[in-house]
Order: structure tokens, then C-alpha cells, then sequence
């Protein structure tokens, strides 16, 4: 590369500064100092969220799209709490071989910035190292009030409602597409759309204050899978969840790539992951008027799923009932270590 490291870190605050996403009225000292100094008000959520070359995404894949998705995925976890857009910054650290391209550099630095326009982020500064393989590290910031409800992943009561926002399988049906699996029986529109799942991640900023406003007791964002996730809000909560496996919506044409691979499309759709949908347990007595809130807010229903349960399996788990009347426990999701 001939590009420098401060040089790029300078060409992204430019970047940044041109597309009017430098946080001016909230930054008192913004990127290009030691640290940022942001003058802030009530609570702070915050998360980051790792993408790495050969791990998250091809090094064939254009580079702006890869920022884009990492800054979506960054994102995607401070919505699974109630955050809604505005009033919340991005931290970036990236790193890359010191062989790489220019061009891909900048094409980095177009994501970013392009992903700070469309998820309503300032960019508050980062760092900038030399890597064996490229690294784009996300942290987000966002500011809320003390009135701004919230939601954790423990609130889930039994007798509750679970729901997601939305079909679930297609990221991973899309993955599978995009390393060369034939589908010959798959149109082209189903394949855009998978492969568009896989790609360009939609976190849910305006159903999330939504949600978190209508009473959810919990959330999450389905990133390692929606079983796999509902999980982690069973345990946390202390109950089971039970699934309808009839009831589970799953994204069109990813049926027709789990008969290719040879799996059941259930379980495919269940531990696929990726979808970045909210999952969520909410009172019964709240289910409608969140799904009226949010149909107004997105155009979408509130998909409701199955329930929770006082815990009978230990720490909490998830149970799907097939259309036999039979339970099974659901499948593992996605876990970077096993």
C-alpha cells in the first residue's frame, strides 16, 4: 500500500466530515486527537462488534460492501436493546496487511462512512494497524435519556409470547449460494434475495424503540442463529421457550438450498444465522398492541412463534414442537470456538 497509516486515518475523518457525520454539535474534541471528548446526557449503550478476512467475509468481496456489513452488525446489537436511530457515534479500528491494496483501503473507508449516512452514526475516531489479515472492529455509542426504555435479555416471563420480526434462514442459504452451490431449481429473485440476506444485513432501528416502548420483557438480534439466541434469553431469564416448528417463519427459497445441502429446512433456518431479525418475549396482554405499533412504524407484523415457560430443563432451554405433536430440543447455533 502507499497509503500511510495516518494518511488513512485522515482520508476517513475527511470522509466522514464531508458526508456531515462528525457528531459537530455533540463532539467537543472529535478523530484526530488521543480521544475523542463527546459531551453526553442520561445512559450510554455501547457494543462492538469484530469482522476478520477468512472468518465473517471473502477477501473477493468488495470492500465496501464487507465495511458495510461490519458497521450493520455493530449496529444490529445496541437495536436488540430498544436503540432506535440518532444521537449515537462509531468507534473503527481496522486493520490490514501491510501488502493491501490502496484501492481497497479506500474502498473501506467508502463503507464506513456510507454505513455512518444510512444507520444515523458519527464517527467519533478509531485506530489504524498493520494486521496479517483485515480487521475492521466496530465499536458503537449511543446516548439515551433515563425515560428511553430498554431492553435486556432477562426479562422474559413465563406465559410470555415469543415473536421475531421477521423470516429467518436466508443469510445462511444465501453463504451457501455464494460458495458455489447449485440450486437448479431455485429462481432468480429467490437468489437475489438469499444472497442480498447474506450481504446487506438490516438492523432493526425502528422496530427496536418500537418494541422496547410496547412492553417487550426481552430481546435479542438473531446473529448466531434463532434458536441458538433465544437461548441465551431462556438462560438469562431463567425459563424454557417453547416453539411451534410450524409457526417459524423461514425466508423463500432457502427450502430449496437445505434440500440441496441435505438438511431439513427447519433446522437450517433455525441455526443458520445471520438474519440480524429481533427475537423477543413480550406479555400476552401486549402482543397486539405491539404488533399494531409495529406494523405502523415498519409495514410488518409481529410474528408470534411460540412461548415461554417456567424453566424445567436446568438453566433454560428451547423446545420446538413439530407438526407430529413431538419435542426436540433445538439445534446449536453458530459458537466461533466449537
Amino acid at each position: 500500500m502507499d497509503l500511510g497509516e495516518f494518511e488513512l486515518i485522515g482520508r476517513i475523518t475527511e470522509k466522514a466530515r464531508d458526508a456531515g457525520r462528525s457528531g459537530a454539535d455533540r463532539f467537543e474534541i472529535g478523530s484526530g486527537d488521543d480521544a475523542a471528548v463527546i459531551r453526553s446526557h442520561g445512559r450510554i449503550v455501547t457494543s462492538v462488534d469484530t469482522a476478520v478476512a477468512g472468518v465473517h467475509f471473502g477477501t473477493d468481496r468488495p470492500p465496501a460492501e464487507v465495511a458495510r456489513k461490519a458497521v450493520a452488525c455493530a449496529v444490529s446489537d445496541i437495536a436488540a436493546m430498544g436503540v432506535g436511530p440518532g444521537a449515537t457515534e462509531m468507534l473503527v479500528a481496522l486493520g490490514a496487511p501491510a501488502e493491501t491494496p490502496d484501492e481497497y483501503l479506500e474502498g473501506l473507508a467508502d463503507g464506513i462512512v456510507a454505513a455512518a449516512e444510512e444507520f444515523e452514526l458519527d464517527l467519533a475516531g478509531g485506530d489504524v494497524v498493520a494486521a496479517p489479515a483485515v480487521v475492521i472492529s466496530v465499536t458503537v455509542i449511543a446516548h439515551l435519556d433515563d425515560e428511553t426504555p430498554l431492553v435486556a435479555r432477562s426479562g422474559a416471563r413465563p406465559g410470555d409470547v415469543v415473536a421475531v420480526t421477521g423470516p429467518v434462514g436466508g443469510a445462511a442459504a444465501g453463504l451457501a449460494l455464494l460458495g458455489g452451490l447449485a440450486v437448479p431449481d431455485l429462481s432468480d429473485l429467490a437468489r437475489d434475495l438469499l444472497v442480498t440476506c447474506q450481504l446487506r444485513p438490516q438492523p432493526q432501528l425502528t422496530a427496536a424503540p418500537v418494541l422496547a416502548a410496547a412492553g417487550a420483557g426481552a430481546m435479542i438480534d438473531v446473529s448466531d442463529g434463532l434458536t441458538a439466541d433465544l437461548g441465551h434469553i431462556a438462560r438469562c431469564s431463567g425459563v424454557d421457550i417453547r416453539l411451534d416448528g410450524t409457526q417459524v417463519p423461514i425466508v423463500p427459497g432457502v427450502a430449496e438450498v437445505a434440500d440441496a445441502l441435505g438438511e431439513a429446512p427447519l433446522p437450517f433456518a433455525l441455526s443458520g444465522g445471520e438474519d440480524y431479525v429481533l427475537a423477543l418475549a413480550i406479555p400476552p396482554d401486549r402482543f397486539a398492541d405491539a404488533d399494531t405499533a409495529l406494523i405502523a412504524a415498519t409495514g410488518f407484523e409481529l410474528l408470534a412463534i411460540g412461548s415461554a415457560e417456567a424453566a424445567g430443563r436446568g438453566d433454560g432451554a428451547v423446545v420446538i414442537t413439530a407438526e407430529d405433536g413431538g419435542d426436540a430440543l433445538a439445534p446449536p447455533g453458530h459458537d466461533h470456538f466449537r
